[in-house]
Protein backbone atom coordinates (compact mmCIF):
# COMPACT_ATOMS: atom_id res chain seq x y z
CA UNK A 1 0.00 0.00 0.00
CA UNK A 2 3.51 2.30 0.35
CA UNK A 3 2.44 3.48 -3.57
CA UNK A 4 -1.25 4.04 -2.58
CA UNK A 5 -0.23 6.01 0.14
CA UNK A 6 2.48 7.94 -1.47
CA UNK A 7 0.09 8.90 -4.65
CA UNK A 8 -0.23 12.51 -5.81
CA UNK A 9 -3.86 12.45 -6.52
CA UNK A 10 -6.49 10.74 -4.09
CA UNK A 11 -10.21 10.44 -5.23
CA UNK A 12 -13.08 8.97 -3.62
CA UNK A 13 -15.40 7.35 -5.71
CA UNK A 14 -18.71 5.94 -4.33
CA UNK A 15 -19.55 2.18 -5.48
CA UNK A 16 -22.92 2.34 -7.77
CA UNK A 17 -25.01 -0.63 -8.67
CA UNK A 18 -25.86 -1.65 -12.22
CA UNK A 19 -28.72 -4.04 -12.96
CA UNK A 20 -29.29 -6.87 -10.19
CA UNK A 21 -25.50 -7.69 -9.48
CA UNK A 22 -23.45 -5.58 -11.21
CA UNK A 23 -21.29 -2.78 -9.39
CA UNK A 24 -19.23 -0.14 -11.21
CA UNK A 25 -17.18 3.27 -10.19
CA UNK A 26 -17.03 6.38 -12.58
CA UNK A 27 -13.38 7.17 -13.82
CA UNK A 28 -11.83 10.24 -12.72
CA UNK A 29 -12.61 13.14 -15.42
CA UNK A 30 -8.81 14.29 -14.87
CA UNK A 31 -7.38 10.65 -16.03
CA UNK A 32 -9.96 10.58 -18.50
CA UNK A 33 -8.67 14.05 -20.06
CA UNK A 34 -5.00 13.55 -19.71
CA UNK A 35 -4.74 10.11 -22.08
CA UNK A 36 -7.88 10.99 -23.75
CA UNK A 37 -10.31 8.23 -22.92
CA UNK A 38 -13.20 7.42 -25.23
CA UNK A 39 -15.90 5.10 -25.05
CA UNK A 40 -15.31 2.34 -26.53
CA UNK A 41 -11.53 2.24 -25.49
CA UNK A 42 -10.50 -1.17 -23.12
CA UNK A 43 -9.07 -0.54 -19.89
CA UNK A 44 -6.94 -3.40 -18.31
CA UNK A 45 -7.39 -3.94 -14.50
CA UNK A 46 -4.87 -5.68 -12.33
CA UNK A 47 -6.02 -7.12 -8.96
CA UNK A 48 -3.20 -7.42 -6.49
CA UNK A 49 -3.03 -9.95 -3.53
CA UNK A 50 -3.32 -6.49 -1.11
CA UNK A 51 -7.08 -5.68 -2.40
CA UNK A 52 -5.70 -3.11 -4.70
CA UNK A 53 -6.99 -2.45 -8.12
CA UNK A 54 -4.86 -1.28 -10.97
CA UNK A 55 -6.80 0.35 -13.95
CA UNK A 56 -4.64 1.33 -17.33
CA UNK A 57 -6.03 1.94 -20.90
CA UNK A 58 -5.10 -0.56 -23.12
CA UNK A 59 -3.58 2.33 -25.77
CA UNK A 60 -1.57 3.77 -23.23
CA UNK A 61 0.07 -0.14 -22.28
CA UNK A 62 0.65 -0.47 -26.17
CA UNK A 63 2.65 3.00 -25.52
CA UNK A 64 4.59 2.44 -22.73
CA UNK A 65 6.13 -0.90 -24.33
CA UNK A 66 7.42 0.44 -27.40
CA UNK A 67 11.06 0.35 -27.20
CA UNK A 68 12.46 3.82 -27.80
CA UNK A 69 16.68 4.89 -28.72
CA UNK A 70 18.09 8.13 -29.25
CA UNK A 71 21.52 7.94 -30.57
CA UNK A 72 23.83 10.79 -30.79
CA UNK A 73 25.28 10.83 -34.32
CA UNK A 74 28.49 13.06 -33.71
CA UNK A 75 29.02 10.56 -30.86
CA UNK A 76 28.64 7.17 -32.70
CA UNK A 77 31.20 8.29 -35.11
CA UNK A 78 30.07 5.49 -37.63
CA UNK A 79 27.55 5.12 -40.80
CA UNK A 80 23.98 5.24 -39.10
CA UNK A 81 23.16 2.73 -41.78
CA UNK A 82 24.84 0.45 -39.94
CA UNK A 83 22.83 0.84 -36.88
CA UNK A 84 19.88 0.27 -37.82
CA UNK A 85 19.86 -3.87 -38.50
CA UNK A 86 21.47 -3.94 -34.65
CA UNK A 87 18.66 -1.82 -33.55
CA UNK A 88 15.81 -3.52 -35.57
CA UNK A 89 17.30 -6.97 -34.27
CA UNK A 90 17.25 -6.13 -30.63
CA UNK A 91 13.67 -5.00 -30.76
CA UNK A 92 13.78 -1.03 -30.72
CA UNK A 93 10.47 0.29 -32.28
CA UNK A 94 11.76 3.83 -32.60
CA UNK A 95 15.23 4.78 -33.62
CA UNK A 96 16.32 8.32 -33.72
CA UNK A 97 19.45 9.88 -35.05
CA UNK A 98 20.45 13.29 -33.91
CA UNK A 99 23.36 15.65 -34.98
CA UNK A 100 24.13 18.79 -33.61
CA UNK A 101 25.25 19.57 -37.58
CA UNK A 102 23.71 18.70 -40.67
CA UNK A 103 23.52 15.19 -41.44
CA UNK A 104 25.01 14.04 -44.58
CA UNK A 105 22.77 13.65 -47.46
CA UNK A 106 24.60 10.21 -48.48
CA UNK A 107 24.02 8.92 -44.96
CA UNK A 108 20.67 9.56 -45.56
CA UNK A 109 20.47 7.92 -48.61
CA UNK A 110 22.03 4.88 -47.20
CA UNK A 111 19.60 4.78 -44.06
CA UNK A 112 16.74 4.60 -46.58
CA UNK A 113 17.86 1.90 -48.89
CA UNK A 114 18.56 -0.11 -44.94
CA UNK A 115 15.33 0.35 -44.13
CA UNK A 116 13.88 -0.93 -47.09
CA UNK A 117 16.47 -4.13 -46.28
CA UNK A 118 14.05 -5.17 -42.98
CA UNK A 119 10.50 -5.77 -42.75
CA UNK A 120 8.27 -2.87 -41.25
CA UNK A 121 10.89 -0.37 -40.75
CA UNK A 122 10.19 2.87 -42.56
CA UNK A 123 11.46 6.31 -42.05
CA UNK A 124 9.21 8.55 -40.64
CA UNK A 125 10.73 12.19 -40.12
CA UNK A 126 13.53 13.62 -41.91
CA UNK A 127 15.20 16.90 -41.36
CA UNK A 128 18.47 18.36 -41.62
CA UNK A 129 19.47 17.20 -38.21
CA UNK A 130 17.02 14.39 -37.32
CA UNK A 131 16.02 11.44 -38.32
CA UNK A 132 13.61 8.94 -37.20
CA UNK A 133 12.80 5.27 -37.92
CA UNK A 134 9.96 3.60 -36.64
CA UNK A 135 9.66 -0.25 -37.00
CA UNK A 136 6.10 -1.39 -37.23
CA UNK A 137 6.28 -5.25 -37.63
CA UNK A 138 5.42 -7.46 -33.61
CA UNK A 139 7.69 -10.18 -34.74
CA UNK A 140 6.62 -11.96 -31.81
CA UNK A 141 2.56 -12.10 -33.58
CA UNK A 142 4.43 -13.85 -36.79
CA UNK A 143 5.80 -17.02 -34.92
CA UNK A 144 8.95 -18.79 -35.06
CA UNK A 145 7.53 -22.15 -36.64
CA UNK A 146 5.96 -19.64 -39.51
CA UNK A 147 9.44 -17.94 -40.36
CA UNK A 148 11.75 -20.74 -40.36
CA UNK A 149 9.13 -22.48 -43.09
CA UNK A 150 9.45 -19.53 -44.67
CA UNK A 151 13.46 -19.46 -44.79
CA UNK A 152 12.99 -23.25 -45.55
CA UNK A 153 10.89 -22.81 -48.83
CA UNK A 154 12.58 -19.92 -50.18
CA UNK A 155 16.11 -22.69 -49.62
CA UNK A 156 13.90 -24.86 -51.27
CA UNK A 157 13.09 -23.24 -53.63
CA UNK A 158 16.58 -21.86 -54.83
CA UNK A 159 17.82 -25.67 -54.82
CA UNK A 160 14.79 -26.75 -57.52
CA UNK A 161 16.25 -23.92 -59.35
CA UNK A 162 19.39 -25.70 -59.79
CA UNK A 163 17.79 -29.27 -60.30
CA UNK A 164 15.28 -27.90 -63.06
CA UNK A 165 18.96 -26.25 -64.57
CA UNK A 166 20.68 -29.60 -64.75
CA UNK A 167 17.96 -31.02 -65.65
CA UNK A 168 17.22 -29.03 -69.17
CA UNK A 169 13.74 -28.09 -67.87
CA UNK A 170 12.40 -24.57 -68.37
CA UNK A 171 13.49 -21.97 -65.18
CA UNK A 172 10.08 -20.60 -63.30
CA UNK A 173 10.52 -16.79 -62.67
CA UNK A 174 10.23 -16.99 -58.82
CA UNK A 175 11.08 -13.70 -57.96
CA UNK A 176 13.55 -14.64 -55.03
CA UNK A 177 16.89 -14.22 -54.16
CA UNK A 178 19.11 -13.81 -51.28
CA UNK A 179 17.69 -10.42 -49.59
CA UNK A 180 14.55 -12.20 -48.91
CA UNK A 181 16.06 -14.92 -46.88
CA UNK A 182 18.01 -12.16 -45.17
CA UNK A 183 15.09 -10.26 -44.39
CA UNK A 184 12.93 -13.29 -42.87
CA UNK A 185 16.14 -14.02 -41.24
CA UNK A 186 16.38 -10.38 -39.41
CA UNK A 187 12.94 -10.82 -38.86
CA UNK A 188 13.61 -14.23 -36.72
CA UNK A 189 16.43 -12.63 -34.86
CA UNK A 190 13.96 -9.74 -33.94
CA UNK A 191 11.78 -12.49 -32.53
CA UNK A 192 14.31 -14.02 -30.55
CA UNK A 193 16.29 -11.45 -29.24
CA UNK A 194 14.09 -8.59 -29.34
CA UNK A 195 11.25 -9.58 -26.99
CA UNK A 196 9.32 -7.04 -24.99
CA UNK A 197 9.36 -10.08 -22.13
CA UNK A 198 12.63 -8.17 -20.78
CA UNK A 199 15.19 -10.60 -22.54
CA UNK A 200 18.38 -9.83 -20.06
CA UNK A 201 21.29 -8.12 -22.29
CA UNK A 202 23.88 -10.87 -21.04
CA UNK A 203 21.69 -13.21 -22.95
CA UNK A 204 21.09 -11.54 -25.88
CA UNK A 205 25.14 -11.10 -25.44
CA UNK A 206 25.37 -15.07 -25.28
CA UNK A 207 22.89 -15.76 -28.22
CA UNK A 208 25.20 -12.87 -30.40
CA UNK A 209 28.15 -15.11 -29.12
CA UNK A 210 26.95 -18.36 -30.35
CA UNK A 211 25.71 -17.16 -33.88
CA UNK A 212 29.39 -15.83 -34.15
CA UNK A 213 30.99 -19.24 -33.05
CA UNK A 214 28.99 -20.71 -35.82
CA UNK A 215 30.37 -18.43 -38.41
CA UNK A 216 33.74 -18.85 -37.45
CA UNK A 217 33.00 -22.60 -38.08
CA UNK A 218 31.81 -22.10 -41.73
CA UNK A 219 35.13 -19.61 -41.92
CA UNK A 220 37.52 -22.26 -40.95
CA UNK A 221 35.84 -24.49 -43.39
CA UNK A 222 36.24 -22.36 -45.92
CA UNK A 223 39.87 -21.62 -45.34
CA UNK A 224 40.97 -25.17 -45.32
CA UNK A 225 39.61 -24.74 -49.18
CA UNK A 226 41.65 -21.88 -49.60
CA UNK A 227 44.62 -24.03 -47.97
CA UNK A 228 43.91 -27.02 -50.65
CA UNK A 229 43.57 -24.87 -53.55
CA UNK A 230 46.62 -22.69 -52.78
CA UNK A 231 49.06 -25.84 -52.60
CA UNK A 232 48.62 -25.90 -56.25
CA UNK A 233 49.24 -21.85 -57.15
CA UNK A 234 50.31 -23.02 -60.81
CA UNK A 235 47.54 -20.65 -62.23
CA UNK A 236 48.15 -17.83 -60.29
CA UNK A 237 50.40 -14.86 -61.42
CA UNK A 238 52.93 -13.10 -58.81
CA UNK A 239 50.63 -10.10 -58.69
CA UNK A 240 47.44 -12.16 -57.75
CA UNK A 241 49.77 -14.13 -54.83
CA UNK A 242 50.71 -11.26 -53.54
CA UNK A 243 47.14 -9.67 -53.34
CA UNK A 244 45.83 -13.02 -51.44
CA UNK A 245 48.84 -12.83 -48.50
CA UNK A 246 47.80 -9.34 -48.28
CA UNK A 247 43.67 -10.38 -47.70
CA UNK A 248 44.59 -13.41 -45.85
CA UNK A 249 47.02 -11.22 -43.07
CA UNK A 250 43.69 -8.76 -43.13
CA UNK A 251 41.44 -11.42 -42.53
CA UNK A 252 43.59 -12.42 -39.75
CA UNK A 253 43.19 -8.66 -38.57
CA UNK A 254 39.56 -8.17 -38.98
CA UNK A 255 39.06 -11.89 -37.55
CA UNK A 256 40.43 -10.39 -34.08
CA UNK A 257 38.14 -7.48 -33.95
CA UNK A 258 34.73 -9.86 -34.55
CA UNK A 259 35.97 -11.60 -31.78
CA UNK A 260 37.54 -8.90 -29.35
CA UNK A 261 34.67 -6.55 -29.81
CA UNK A 262 31.91 -9.02 -29.02
CA UNK A 263 33.44 -9.87 -25.97
CA UNK A 264 34.64 -6.28 -25.17
CA UNK A 265 32.57 -3.63 -26.37
CA UNK A 266 34.46 -0.90 -28.26
CA UNK A 267 33.39 1.59 -31.05
CA UNK A 268 36.73 1.73 -32.21
CA UNK A 269 37.42 -2.14 -32.44
CA UNK A 270 33.86 -2.03 -34.92
CA UNK A 271 35.09 1.06 -36.72
CA UNK A 272 38.61 -0.69 -37.75
CA UNK A 273 36.65 -3.82 -38.32
CA UNK A 274 34.64 -1.76 -40.80
CA UNK A 275 37.79 -0.17 -42.21
CA UNK A 276 39.56 -3.99 -43.19
CA UNK A 277 36.36 -5.08 -44.83
CA UNK A 278 36.42 -2.10 -47.20
CA UNK A 279 40.13 -2.61 -47.41
CA UNK A 280 39.95 -6.66 -48.20
CA UNK A 281 36.89 -6.06 -50.30
CA UNK A 282 39.07 -3.21 -52.65
CA UNK A 283 41.96 -5.81 -52.55
CA UNK A 284 39.07 -8.69 -54.23
CA UNK A 285 38.41 -6.38 -56.97
CA UNK A 286 41.62 -5.93 -58.57
CA UNK A 287 42.60 -10.31 -58.37
CA UNK A 288 42.35 -11.62 -61.43
CA UNK A 289 40.61 -14.97 -60.56
CA UNK A 290 36.90 -13.96 -60.20
CA UNK A 291 35.37 -16.94 -62.20
CA UNK A 292 37.67 -19.71 -59.62
CA UNK A 293 36.75 -21.84 -56.97
CA UNK A 294 39.46 -19.70 -54.90
CA UNK A 295 37.62 -16.14 -55.66
CA UNK A 296 34.57 -17.90 -54.22
CA UNK A 297 35.77 -19.36 -51.38
CA UNK A 298 37.73 -16.33 -50.21
CA UNK A 299 34.81 -13.78 -51.02
CA UNK A 300 32.27 -15.80 -48.73
CA UNK A 301 34.70 -15.41 -46.08
CA UNK A 302 34.98 -11.85 -46.06
CA UNK A 303 30.77 -11.68 -46.60
CA UNK A 304 30.64 -13.98 -43.36
CA UNK A 305 33.21 -12.23 -41.69
CA UNK A 306 31.02 -8.82 -42.59
CA UNK A 307 27.91 -10.46 -41.35
CA UNK A 308 29.85 -11.53 -37.77
CA UNK A 309 31.15 -7.76 -37.31
CA UNK A 310 27.47 -6.77 -37.79
CA UNK A 311 26.48 -9.10 -35.26
CA UNK A 312 29.56 -8.02 -32.68
CA UNK A 313 28.45 -4.42 -33.44
CA UNK A 314 25.52 -5.42 -31.61
CA UNK A 315 26.98 -5.54 -28.53
CA UNK A 316 27.23 -2.12 -28.45
CA UNK A 317 23.59 -1.26 -27.98
CA UNK A 318 23.35 -3.43 -24.94
CA UNK A 319 25.67 -1.34 -22.94
CA UNK A 320 25.24 1.80 -21.47
CA UNK A 321 27.23 4.22 -23.68
CA UNK A 322 26.81 7.76 -23.24
CA UNK A 323 25.36 8.78 -27.18
CA UNK A 324 22.81 6.36 -26.36
CA UNK A 325 19.19 7.09 -24.86
CA UNK A 326 16.72 4.58 -24.33
CA UNK A 327 12.74 4.75 -23.72
CA UNK A 328 13.18 8.48 -24.01
CA UNK A 329 9.30 8.69 -24.47
CA UNK A 330 8.05 6.05 -22.53
CA UNK A 331 4.83 6.62 -20.47
CA UNK A 332 5.45 6.21 -16.58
Amino acid sequence: MEDFNNSKDIETRKVQKLGSSSLFITLPKKWINKWNIKPGDKILIEISDDGALKLLAEKIKLLSSRRSVRIDIDSLKQPISNVILCLYTLGYDEIVFESKKSIIQKDIEDLITTTKQVVGAEITEASENRVKVECLLDAEKVGLESLLRRMLNIISRKIDEIIAELSNEPLKDNGINQEDLKRVYLMLLRHSMGSKYDMSNSLNKNILVMMNAVILLNISKNIDKIHDIMLKPDSLNTADISNIKDILHKVNDLLDEVVMSILFPSLKRISNGLTLVSQIKELLSELNIKDTLLFSYISNTVEQLQTALENSSCTLFLEDMPWIERNFNVIR
